[in-house]
């Protein structure tokens, strides 16, 4: 019963990104019903005394209870409380809802809820649920080293099938997403994701478990004469070493094509932290992590990504300015709404609601998201349950330490 829910967990994660990152709600609502289902078949297993609960699982208590906590507060902002409770507890949002409803010309009702709105605040907290579901779900259900693999390389060939996408979309000129043609960023790589961004952060996170399933495979015992090392070099010709080798290559390829300067950067940057870190923690620096880093720096950076346009993404970098970015602007008037809903939080997904309130007309356009997820965050959920879901996981990681 386990394989049988291996493998669709498996087809989730090669699912998620597709369209648009599951961002658009029909996409949110697929993802929704796919993960509860896959979590009540896990239960109806696990009450017939068909699957077990993991190590891994138990050792995640603490990430277990943080979660829960923030899910239910997320629940519990969405729902109508007293007005006097609301006045207390946000004055901010009471007033708000109060100028609302004496603009349409209604009474205040009796009942209000905390957050800004309700709606998306309701959509959130049942996402961070399925988030919570999924991420359960792997721990209960990769519980052996072959199952790990697999997972990793179903995350690799989602990066690689994202980075040729997203290729062959820019350079032919098509310009076209899955599902719809694209709206925005023509001329860069974006995949199935609508930001360029998002895209970068997807090939980031896939890239990595490339660079992991490639290290697992490195033989560290030197060859003892010219007959072995012919023969480990054939075998490496010969097996999937070469497939995964490519496939990196190709995801830097896709990298650079999106023109991120911050996902550009972050890689190449992480990639000579983990190199040096990898050093320090083996205390030794074998032939195949040479071959291998000095192959991502020189032969993939210097060499292939300069035929798709690495001087661009550099371009980019130099001509960044804080008088020309309206990011940081954002990110202060957001640092003031904090003030403003410190406490309770303007609710799960209100960011786009309560943002224009703050407007100081220094920047243009829309922001539905603050960019920054340690602003975004407090402003939505509250600074104490931020401080939850942050010590929680503190914990979490101190105890697999």
């Amino acid at each position: 019963m386990k394989k049988a829910l291996f493998w669709p967990l498996l087809a989730v994660m090669f699912w998620l990104p597709l369209p648009e990152g599951s961002k658009p709600e029909w996409a949110m609502g697929i993802l929704v019903m796919l993960v509860y289902g896959l979590a009540l078949f896990w239960l109806l297993g696990y009450a017939l005394n068909r699957l077990p609960v993991t190590l891994a699982f138990q050792k995640a208590r603490w990430f277990h209870l943080g979660f829960i906590l923030v899910t239910c507060w997320l629940f519990i902002q969405q729902m109508p409380l007293p007005v006097d409770w609301v006045k207390v507890l946000s004055p901010h949002a009471w007033d708000i809802h109060s100028q609302a409803y004496l603009a349409l010309g209604l009474p205040l009702p009796d009942l209000l809820p905390l957050s800004l709105d309700p709606f998306a605040t309701q959509v959130t907290a049942l996402l961070s649920l399925a988030y919570y579901l999924l991420f359960c779900l792997c721990l209960l259900l990769i519980d052996r080293p072959e199952k790990l693999r697999t997972f990793a390389w179903v995350l690799v060939i989602s990066g690689i099938f994202q980075a040729v996408f997203g290729s062959l979309s820019t350079l032919s000129g098509l310009e076209v997403l899955l599902f719809q043609d694209k709206p925005s960023y023509f001329g860069v790589a974006t995949g199935t994701f609508v930001n360029r961004n998002s895209f970068a952060g997807c090939m980031e996170m896939t890239l990595a478990a490339g660079m992991g399933l490639l290290i697992a495979q490195l033989n560290e015992r030197p060859s003892r004469d010219w007959h072995e090392w012919l023969h480990r070099t054939l075998k490496t010709l010969m097996s999937n070493k070469v497939i995964l080798r490519t496939g990196l290559a190709i995801m830097v390829i896709g990298m650079v094509l999106s023109r991120s300067r911050m996902g550009n950067t972050a890689f190449f940057s992480s990639l000579m932290i983990t190199g040096f870190l990898y050093v320090i923690c083996r205390k030794q620096l074998s032939r195949g992590m040479v071959v291998l880093f000095v192959s991502l720096l020189v032969i993939d950076t210097a060499i292939v990504s300069q035929w798709f346009g690495l001087e661009k993404v550099v371009e980019r970098l130099e001509q960044t300015s804080m008088e020309r970015e309206t990011r940081p602007n954002v990110a202060e008037v957001t640092l003031d709404a904090i003030g403003d809903y410190g406490l309770t939080g303007s609710g799960g997904g209100s960011f786009y609601t309560t943002l224009p309130a703050y407007h100081d007309g220094s920047w243009r356009g829309f922001y539905d998201l603050a960019h920054n997820d340690f602003l975004q965050f407090p402003l939505e959920f509250g600074i104490p349950a931020y401080g939850v879901c942050q010590h929680s996981c503190r914990l979490n990681l101190s105890g697999f330490a």
